[in-house]
C-alpha cells in the first residue's frame, strides 16, 4: 500500500497539487471533480474547485458525506461567512458508506441558500460550537441533483 500511495503522491505533484495527499477532504474533492468536470483548486486554500482551469471563472465549494452523515462546513461563525459567499455555488456529494471512494449522488445548492441555512444554524448555536451540518433531507429539498 505505501508503495502506491507514494506512486500516486507522484501523480498528485505531476498534476500540479500543491497539497499534501493525506489532506482530508482532497482524494473526494479530485473524485468530485472529475464527475463534474472541474478544475479542483490546486491548494488548500480557496474554493475547492473551478469551472475551468484559468481560476478566474465560477468557483465552487464542495461539501461531502457517507450514506447516513451529515455534510459539514466546520470552523465557521458570523465573522467568516466569506468562506460561504466566495462560491458561485456549492456541491454536496454523498459517498457510498461501504465504499468511501464511491461518489453515490451530488446535488448543486446555490451559494444564498446556503448562507441563509447557514445564517439561521449560527443565530441557534453555542458560541462553542463552528460546525454547520446539513442534512440529507435539507440537501435534497433545496439543491438540484446534478450526477
Amino acid at each position: 500500500m505505501v508503495e502506491l500511495l507514494n506512486e500516486l503522491n507522484v501523480e498528485k505533484d505531476k498534476l500540479g497539487f500543491e497539497q499534501d495527499l493525506l489532506t482530508p477532504g482532497f482524494l473526494k474533492e479530485v473524485i468530485i471533480g472529475g464527475h463534474l468536470g472541474h478544475h479542483v483548486h490546486r491548494t488548500k486554500h480557496g474554493p475547492d474547485a473551478y469551472s475551468d482551469d484559468s481560476e478566474d471563472a465560477e468557483c465552487y465549494e464542495y461539501l461531502s458525506c457517507k450514506q447516513g452523515g451529515t455534510f459539514q462546513l466546520d470552523r465557521i461563525h458570523e465573522d467568516n461567512l466569506y468562506r460561504i459567499t466566495r462560491n458561485d455555488a456549492f456541491f454536496f456529494a454523498l459517498f457510498s458508506k461501504e465504499n468511501a471512494l464511491e461518489a453515490v449522488q451530488i446535488y448543486r445548492i446555490e451559494t444564498d441558500v446556503v448562507l441563509a441555512e447557514a445564517k439561521r444554524k449560527i443565530a441557534n448555536m453555542s458560541a462553542s460550537s463552528k460546525h454547520i451540518g446539513y442534512g440529507l433531507k435539507w440537501t435534497k429539498a433545496d439543491g438540484t441533483l446534478v450526477w
